[in-house]
């Protein structure tokens, strides 16, 4: 019986150890990404870490390596940082999240502010390419939230066992569609309770980064507003654990200036039978 429990054990510390190795390599990624930014443009950067099947909002949902592939590079340095990071069990899929700003040189002041969420695909080869990005404006953030530690790890190129992730999350569809359900203040307050724990972040553009239920649930108690998701696209990871759903939302009952249509992107987490809700993002459609 020892041997069966010892044997058991050693089973879940690989896999431990597993994942915190794929996390790391996520989390180096994202560094790589944005070290790469400041080195070759951000254009450039950008097209070297999207995935063939990559998604922008330009301004709509569109193929973003064919966008770059014809669009000008244009002067300034964007940076940003992870501050959170997920990924799927079987280390196929994660997100990175965190603040970014924007300088006309590198040793100019910001003069833009916001936070990201990128979701991370690993292909074939061992490396991670990203599948679909979307970032929110706000000003100066009065939170200041720390990096992750910076694991300058070597990204192997081995042939990773990707069993391939799933294109049409239905259980994902399902839960936007209860979100689309709120037709009152309260009632949206509600379902983000349920689906939002500590970790959970909300972007918007008038708010500074929304960190955790309590934050989440003030939010939505002092805004009375209505939220309409159109889910478009998504996949869910092969553990079936991790998954993210895009599409359109159209956001009404509140001020001008928020009211209008958007693009907006889930990143979701399992635990045992429940899914959370880990990151919100909603960018408005510019026209």
């Amino acid at each position: 019986m020892k041997s069966f429990i010892l044997i058991c054990l050693t089973g879940i510390s690989l896999v431990a150890q597993q994942e915190n190795q794929n996390l790391k390599t996520l989390i180096a990624t994202e560094f790589a990404f944005a070290a790469s930014a400041a080195e070759i443009g951000t254009r450039d950067a950008f097209l070297k870490f999207i995935a063939d099947d990559g998604i922008l909002f330009r301004p709509g949902p569109v193929n973003g390596k064919n966008f770059l592939s014809t669009a000008p590079k244009r002067p300034g340095l964007l940076s940003w940082y992870p501050a959170f990071a997920v990924i799927s069990n079987d280390g196929d899929l994660g997100f990175t999240t965190g603040p970014a700003d924007f300088r006309r040189d590198k040793d100019s002041a910001a003069i833009w502010f916001g936070n990201f969420c990128t979701i991370w695909q690993r292909q074939p080869n061992g490396e991670f390419k990203f599948v679909i990005d979307l970032g929110n404006s706000n000003e100066i953030p009065k939170k200041k939230l720390p990096p992750l530690k910076k694991e300058l790890l070597e990204n192997k190129l081995e042939k990773f066992s990707n069993k391939g992730t799933e294109s049409n999350p239905k259980e994902l569809f399902m839960i936007d569609e209860e979100f689309s359900k709120s037709n009152s203040n309260s009632s949206l307050a509600k379902v983000y309770k349920k689906y939002s724990d500590i970790n959970s972040r909300i972007l918007r553009d008038d708010s500074d980064l929304l960190l955790g239920n309590d934050e989440i649930q003030k939010y939505f108690a002092e805004k009375k507003i209505e939220y309409k998701f159109k889910p478009l696209g998504g996949k869910l990871s092969s553990s079936k654990d991790l998954g993210y759903v895009y599409g359109e939302l159209i956001i009404s009952g509140g001020e001008e200036k928020s009211n209008g249509n958007y693009n907006y992107m889930h990143a979701w987490k399992k635990r045992g039978k429940d899914w959370f809700l880990l990151v919100d993002v909603a960018n408005r459609v510019q026209k």
